[in-house]
């Protein structure tokens, strides 16, 4: 009783996603950028950890009749696709004649993601660039880029969806898994330092914006060394 209640535990854990979604749209309507994204942030944590407590509560065996992959798809959806066009949209982050058009990009291409039955590689590597459209809104917000430049990373993407380059799960690959999940903590450490820059008052860490400035475009470059190293064609498993 205790295991199964600690399953249902985690699937519940799992959907309290969704209502971290809505808090982020809702900070989204208020025009509140910087909430929106702390909810976003939030979700994000939450997606990143709850595989790791089904796996360790065998949430598949003891409650079969849920299936936890569609309930994962169906949060992350909403998080990492439906709540970023809105963001794209409701703060004019494209030329106004193509903001419809980005929408569309991004919600239908994004639904090839989540149907692609070997969106996953054998090592645990997404194959294609995995509908992580919260970063790439997060990312044109940092950088400040014009609502061209905006539209043409979106294409871009949308185009990579379908180009089967391998983008790490830093928690699943096993690869060099230590050295990946530190090079992530400090992603994440910097991305919260960036985050606290999208208020309009400045605090006193952003006196040293340009260290973790460039230190997270470093660890970019990093991730994208990593995908193009595992995507050659020597290097491919599956």
């Amino acid at each position: 009783m205790v295991k199964k209640a600690q399953s249902w535990s985690v699937h519940i854990f799992t959907a309290s996603g969704a209502f971290a979604g809505f808090l982020s749209l809702e900070a989204i309507l208020r025009d509140n950028l910087f909430l929106a994204f702390v909810w976003l942030s939030l979700a994000f944590l939450i997606d990143g950890v709850d595989g790791a407590f089904a796996r360790r509560y065998k949430v598949k065996e003891m409650v079969p009749t849920i299936d936890g992959s569609i309930l994962d798809n169906i949060v992350d959806y909403l998080n990492y696709v439906f709540i970023p066009t809105v963001m794209l949209y409701w703060f004019n982050l494209v030329p106004s004649q193509l903001t419809l058009l980005a929408v569309a990009l991004i919600l239908i291409v994004s639904c090839y993601t989540f149907a692609n039955t070997k969106q996953k590689t054998e090592d645990y590597f997404f194959r294609g660039f995995p509908a992580v459209w919260n970063m790439v809104i997060f990312y044109l917000f940092v950088m400040g880029t014009s609502q061209l430049t905006n539209f043409l990373v979106i294409v871009f993407f949308s185009v990579m969806t379908f180009v089967p380059l391998k983008y790490l799960h830093p928690l699943r690959v096993k690869e060099k898994k230590s050295l990946n999940l530190f090079m992530t903590f400090i992603w994440g450490l910097c991305c919260v330092f960036l985050l606290l820059d999208l208020r309009d008052v400045p605090t006193q860490l952003s006196a040293y914006r340009d260290f973790y400035y460039w230190l997270w475009v470093g660890l970019n470059l990093y991730f994208v060394y990593i995908s193009l190293h595992r995507s050659m064609p020597k290097n491919l498993s599956s």
